[in-house]
């Protein structure tokens, strides 16, 4: 199983709040995705941004998650290393029938919004 964690970014911190959790996050700007997309000009790939989503629910859930399905997911900035090193995901989570999770998400730098985030994970089984 390919994760980005530690590679792409690491995990500063988390914090339960009143109707989620909040990650903070380090975006790592040598990551190689980072030499093709784009040379001299780095941006972070809206792939990426739902891959720490999913592996943030990960965490949260204890399981390996696949991607189930995405019902909304808005990119209304473009994340990069140099302008936004720095990130929160915040997310609700919710169990559905025992055999999925509903995730809501943003990924912004506490400003600006980059990415809004509804879909359903599923335990990897």
């Amino acid at each position: 199983m390919i994760t980005l964690l530690d590679d792409y970014y690491k995990i500063d911190g988390r914090t339960a709040e009143d109707d989620g959790v909040l990650f903070r996050v380090t975006l790592l700007p040598e990551h190689r995705v980072y030499a093709g997309h784009f040379p001299g000009r780095p941006v972070s790939p809206g792939v990426c941004s739902i891959q720490m989503i999913k592996e943030c629910a990960g965490l949260l859930t204890g399981k390996r998650l696949f991607l189930g399905y995405i019902s909304q997911c808005r990119l209304p900035a473009v994340i990069t290393p140099q302008t936004a090193p720095q990130l929160q995901i915040r997310m609700q989570l919710s169990e559905t029938d025992g055999t999925a999770y509903r995730v809501r998400a943003t990924v912004s730098d506490g400003t600006t919004t980059y990415v809004e985030f509804k879909g359903e994970l599923t335990p990897v089984q």
